[in-house]
Parts: C-alpha cells; structure tokens; sequence
C-alpha cells in the first residue's frame, strides 16, 4: 500500500499547488523561529515541495518551448558542473594523494559522467527534437542500477530528479511524448499525493505526543496545509453540488 493512502482526500492539481506552497510557507516560518525538524521530517516536507513545483511545472500553460528548453539547459549544464567540480576536487593526486574516500567519490562521479555525459552537454544547442532525444537517453542512463547507486553516493538524487521531470515536461510541450505514456500531469499528482501521504506517516512518528504542545504545533503546520486544502476543495463542491441543485428547482411562482 502506498504512503498516500494514509490521506483521506485526493486533491486537484490546483490543491495539490495551494497545500505544497502552504507548506513551503510554514516550514519557513519554523526555520525562523529556530524549530528544527527531525531528519526524516524534514526530508519528507523537501520531498512534497520538490512535487508541488513538478506540479506547477506541468500543469503550466504560460510557459514557452524558449523557456522551458532554457530551464531544461540549465539544469543540465549545473548537473554537468558538479560533475565536473567533483572530479576537479580531486585533481593532482600524484602531488597530494587521495584518501580512499576521494578516490571513490572521484570515481562515482566519472562513472556517472561516462555513462551519463560521454559528450558533455554541448547537445542542449542542438533543436528541440535532437535535443530531445539525448535527454532521453540521458534520462535512461541514469536509471541504470550502478549509476543509480554512485548517484546516491554523491547526493545528487535531487538533481537526477529534477532532469527527469524536465525531460518529461520538455517532451510533453514538444508533442513527441509517447501516446502510450501516462499523462506527465497525472503522474505528478499521483508523486505529491505519494509524497504528503509519506510525510504524514513521518509527522505522526515523530510528533505524536499530544501532551507536548511543541508536537501539537508541529503537527498543525505540517499537515494543516493539505487538510485545509481538502477542506476547501469539499466546500467548493457542496456550493456546485447545491447551485447546481438550485437551478434544477421548478420556479414557484409568486
């Protein structure tokens, strides 16, 4: 059973938007008050946010082929560079030895390169179709087993990430997305709703004593943004459910 069963409410995409930007909000209104989060709370509030802004992403219209394909540029070229950095951080080892420890995070980071970048990135000039296709396969690259595993070594998980979901936006606003596919829109709701439903799990593991006001208020900010959105979400279709209701009604006349 996945972690979004735990939520009483499917929300729209729309909700699912409100709730995570709510959520963003009160988590930095905690950091302001110095309230740190358990690890494993905190990861799960990042995760929901990283999925609100997939959201945002593909349920757009205002946003052009010029500006996602910069964005798309851009995060390839960034990813590009922490590899690059990595394995500069670690350059002239015949005149300072690597530990094992470097010598293994240089080698996950040529890996990923070689598997991932061979090239470079010097295809995100290329058109949009040429282009799309390198993603691709830059996106299937990174879903290799071994890859996959240096990736997590690195921490760069989020970066990984954060190219699948433009690749799949790039391909949805480029009509060459696969018929067959699922919609890139839906799969992102179904990941926020897996997302809030995983920090919900978190919150109440970790703040579930009702007698420490701390944990009540935690709970509140934590979870408050998606339970209002539901909230929300039901009074709008009762006041449709009742105007629709209303018009159906025979007029009585006076």
């Amino acid at each position: 059973m996945g972690k979004a069963a735990f939520l009483a409410r499917r929300l729209t995409a729309s909700g699912c938007i409100v709730a995570g930007t709510r959520l963003a909000s009160h988590r930095e209104a905690l950091k302001s008050k110095k309230i740190k989060l358990a690890p494993k709370v905190d990861a799960a509030v990042q995760g929901v946010i990283a999925r609100t802004e997939a959201v945002e992403a593909l349920g757009s219209t205002d946003a052009t082929m010029t500006e996602i394909d910069r964005g798309a540029d851009r995060c390839i070229s960034a990813f590009g560079a922490q590899l690059d950095g990595i394995e500069r951080a670690f350059d002239h080892d015949d005149i300072l030895p690597l530990s094992k420890e470097e010598t293994a995070r240089r080698a996950d980071a040529a890996l990923v390169r070689s598997e991932v970048l061979s090239s470079g990135t010097g295809f995100v000039k290329l058109v949009y179709s040429q282009q799309w296709v390198r993603m691709s396969a830059m996106v299937k690259a990174l879903d290799g087993k071994e890859v996959k595993a240096a990736v997590e070594r690195l921490g760069l998980a989020a970066e990984v990430d954060r190219l699948g979901r433009w690749t799949a936006l790039y391909g949805q606003k480029l009509g060459v997305t696969e018929a067959k596919s699922a919609d890139p829109a839906i799969k992102a709701v179904e990941a926020w709703h897996e997302a809030y439903g995983t920090l919900m799990v978190q919150v109440h593991a970790e703040y579930d004593d009702d007698r420490d006001e701390t944990h009540a208020l935690l709970r509140d900010r934590l979870l408050s943004p998606y339970e209002d959105a539901a909230e929300e979400e039901r009074r709008a279709e009762r006041a449709r459910a009742a105007s629709a209701k209303k018009k159906n009604e025979p007029v009585v006349p006076i």
